[in-house]
Parts: C-alpha cells; structure tokens; sequence
C-alpha cells in the first residue's frame, strides 16, 4: 500500500529505520519470548506446582491503573488453570508496596504463595516476615528500585506491571501444555488489559511493550468482558475503533479514581466476571461518579497550588500541600509540568506522623529517578520510572531537598520548552479516511512514540464553538480542540497541530 509520504517523514525524523517492521500488523510472534525474562522460568514452574498442589495463593496488586489490571490478569489465568487465589489491593494510606500488614492477612489466611505486581522489589522487611510466617513470595514488576528484597523477581524495565503478568500468564499456559488456539484466545483477552496500562503507565511505546500494546488495541473493540464492553461505552469516543486516546483520557482515569478517591477493589470490581451487564453498568457508573469528583479535586487543588508560587518558577517545583488528598499528587505535578514545562513533584503529610509523601513528574531530558538517586539523603524511600516517581521523607527535609533537586535539575541546562516543534507541513487536502487509516498505524501514540506535530500554513479561523476551532485552507478545513490559545474567529495565519488519534488539537497558532 502507498503510505503517505508526510508520516513517512515522520518516522524517519524519528529515527525509526525499519518503517515496514514499524508500521505491519503484528502478530504474536513479533513479542519476545516471554521464558527469555529473567527468573520466568523458575516463577512459572512454582506457581504450576501450587496449583497442581492446591496451595493457596494471593496476588498483591496495587492502587493505580496498573497495578489493578495485572492483579485482573492474574486472577484471571489462576483462575482459569483452576485456583481460587485471593486479591488484595491496598488502600493508597497503606503506603506503596507490600506492606507487613497485609503479610500478616496473608497468613491468618493461610496463604502459601503471594504473587506482587506493580509493587516494585525492594520490600525487604515484608518479604522477610514473609519468609518466617512460612510464606513465599515473588515480584512480577518493572520499576527501577533503591534497593532489592531478597526474592525472585520477574523484572523488566521494558513492560509495564500488567504487559509482564501478560506474559507471565503466557509463560504459565505454554508451559501447562494448553493447545495454542486456546492459547491465542487467552491472549487476545488479557492483551487488551496490557494495552490500557501500558498507556496509563508512561512506559515507552516501543519495542515489546508497542507491539503488546498494539494487538491489545486491535481485540479492544471486540472485548466480550461485560465490565470491560461498559467501561469502553463510558469512555471511549468510537466504541468500534478505541484508540491510544481513549485509553490515557477516558478508561485510564476511570480506574486511577477509585483508587485516588476510595478505593482501588471498586476498579477491580468492574472486571469481576461473575457480573451481569446491570452491575457491571452499576460498576462503571461509579468509576464515573469517582472520576468526576477527582477531575473537580484537581481542578480547585491545582487553582490553590498555582496562585501560591511566585515568578520566576524556578528550574524545578517542590510543592508540600499541607491539605491536598494524596490521591491527586501525581495529577497536580503533572499539571506543573503541563503549564510551566518543569520538572515538579508535589507533597503532602503521609499517615505517619511528621512525614510527607509526594509523586514526581518531569520534563523530557530529564531522569526523574536518576535525580531523586542525587538527593537521597534527604529520602526515606522513592521508586518508579524515568517519567514518574514516588517518594517519602521526613517534613523536616523538604527545604533541603527542595534547594538540592532544584540544584540538580539545574545542572542539566534543560532546554526551554515553548511550542512543539513541528515534524512536517501538512496541506488539508491530504486529509482524508485513508490519511486516518494510515495514521492509526502509528497507533498506540504516548511515552516513546509521541502524537505526530504538523505545521499548516495559510489558514483561517472560519468558527468557534467552545473547545473546537474550525480552519479552513481554501475549500478544505480541519476541526480540532483548542485548550488554552488566544485564537478569535477571523485570524489567519500558520499553526501547529497534533494529531493525536481521531482527534486534532491545536497547540501554537501565528497570526499573519
């Protein structure tokens, strides 16, 4: 098929060599062998023997997107290799990670083996009660750590927590000698589950992780889950064609809020597949209703946050929020760096008394993790990825380390971000249902693979109508989002667009 020479362009631009291999339907087969992961091995022929001897088995998943949908995943092939295992998902007071609290549940319960996902492997006083208390354990997660628990761990950095439990669950069918059409189906399912959370998790679309993402959106419209057909209902603009989109505004934050405002089992809820299509509607109408409530938090909390700091911002933010619900600490550093294109990580008092937790987002070029390794000394304990952090400290150490990371991030002479930078022109009359198609091809668009920026030149504003801005070029025109823009109807001139799946979102426009 010809391919539009502008996205041609792009990839190149990108650096990407081999466009066929980029752009072609994958298969299966186009993902690593999953027994190639470190300690897979071992981790599957454990878990075959528990459930070949009927021991009991808890999965640890988390309170975020993630870590919710790896703890589905592995519910889900337990399941379905005929364990019953029991789920926990801490409340997000309860503090990152496998915490000694929920080891003792475990083992009032009788658990032989707890399975973690998502939950970082550096538990060490967990893990080791663990072991006293006649429990094992192992990790299947992605995140770069301090320090390691002295337990297996199915780790790569290249798969979100539930693209690796895919994988794993893969790893354990394969090996249980399922017959490989029952095989395909079972990955058709939970592949759709990896495509959400490896767009809600920031891990680069890229590699393993584009190609898992990829054949998940591909089943996502087909999805015979009930809560998950409700969820896309709910969520998704083109219930027959979600996209990366749909994904990172629309199911993504449904999830995230139960998590964030109440608590991560009402997400799992959802995916619970002994509802029926009324509770499974019930179910995502509260996802809804939670979701809501957090965007109105982020808002008003976001409002506060940005009448109290002062200009000039400085190389990067440390915020402490003395009354901001810790839920939304990762929305409110993600929104400084929308506005201010800085590195921020925002604060506030953890449960235990006299000291704060905080998430971190940042900037291209800049290491989130390998900056907080700088300040450590001020750090109780932080883990995450190069985009996205946690952290603790004591309240006492704020305004150091406020004036250490900010040192830090200084040091790298980040560039200043003003507008995007275009990758091609674009012309409107090359718009069109094939241009679309060939687009979608370019699909999942987040971290690693970003939406493409097309200049268009000579346009005029034909119409506004709230959010949407109509530009017309000639007989052509193109109808696209505009968020934050001084733009009047009338004004001609050159603009920026990003074309981020179905939708087109302005992002500078040049007055002539």
């Amino acid at each position: 098929m010809f391919f539009n020479p502008l996205l041609l362009d792009v990839l190149a631009g990108r650096g990407i060599e081999d466009i066929d291999a980029f752009l072609r339907d994958p298969t299966w087969n186009d993902l690593p062998d999953p027994m190639s992961i470190p300690s897979m091995e071992q981790a599957v022929d454990r878990v075959l023997r528990a459930v070949r001897d009927g021991e009991r088995i808890a999965i640890h998943g988390d309170y975020d997107c993630d870590g919710v949908l790896g703890a589905h995943v592995l519910r889900s092939v337990l399941t379905r290799m005929g364990a019953e295992p029991l789920v926990h998902l801490p409340h997000r007071d309860d503090g990152y990670g496998l915490a000694t609290a929920a080891v003792h549940m475990f083992s009032r319960k009788g658990t032989d083996l707890v399975i973690t996902v998502d939950n970082g492997i550096n538990a060490r006083q967990a893990v080791d009660l663990a072991r006293r208390l006649g429990i094992e354990t192992f990790v299947v997660d992605h995140h770069l750590i301090q320090d390691r628990a002295d337990t297996l761990a199915v780790w790569s950095p290249h798969f979100c927590g539930t693209g690796l439990a895919v994988l794993f669950a893969w790893s354990l069918v394969l090996r249980a000698g399922w017959p490989d059409n029952r095989i395909e189906k079972l990955l058709e399912n939970l592949s759709q589950y990896a495509a959400i959370a490896s767009v809600a998790d920031c891990v680069p679309l890229l590699g393993g992780t584009r190609t898992l993402a990829r054949l998940g959106l591909r089943y996502l419209a087909q999805a015979k889950h009930t809560g998950l057909r409700e969820l896309i209902k709910a969520s998704c603009a083109d219930i027959n064609r979600p996209d990366s989109h749909d994904l990172a505004f629309g199911i993504a934050p449904r999830i995230n809020a139960a998590g964030r405002i109440r608590h991560p089992s009402l997400a799992l809820r959802v995916f619970d597949v002994a509802q029926n299509e009324s509770q499974a509607r019930e179910s995502v109408g509260a996802l809804n209703e939670m979701n809501q409530e957090r965007r109105q938090l982020v808002a008003l909390h976001f409002e506060e946050l940005a009448r109290s700091l002062s200009e000039p911002i400085p190389a990067a933010l440390v915020v402490y929020r003395e009354s901001c619900p810790k839920g939304i600490l990762g929305l409110l550093a993600s929104k400084c760096v929308e506005r201010w294109s800085v590195p921020a990580i925002v604060l506030a008092p953890s449960a235990s008394a006299g000291f704060a937790v905080g998430s971190g987002r940042t900037v291209e070029g800049f290491d989130l993790i390998e900056g907080l390794k700088r300040c450590e000394r001020f750090l109780t304990r932080f883990g995450g990825h190069k985009q996205a952090a946690g952290l603790t400290m004591p309240i006492g150490q704020i305004e150091g380390f406020e004036k250490e990371f900010v040192s830090v991030v200084e040091s790298k002479n980040l560039p200043a971000r003003t507008i995007p930078r275009a990758e091609g022109e674009l012309v409107l009359a090359m718009l069109g249902p094939r241009f679309d198609e060939q687009l979608a091809q370019m699909e999942p668009f987040g971290e690693g693979n970003r939406p493409p920026v097309l200049a268009v030149r000579t346009v005029e504003v034909s119409s506004l109508k709230r959010r949407w801005v109509r530009l017309r070029q000639g007989r052509f025109s193109l109808e696209a989002l505009c968020w934050d823009l001084d733009v009047k109807e009338g004004m001609r001139g050159d603009c920026l667009i990003e074309f981020y799946g179905k939708r087109r979102i302005l992002r500078a426009f040049s007055e002539q």
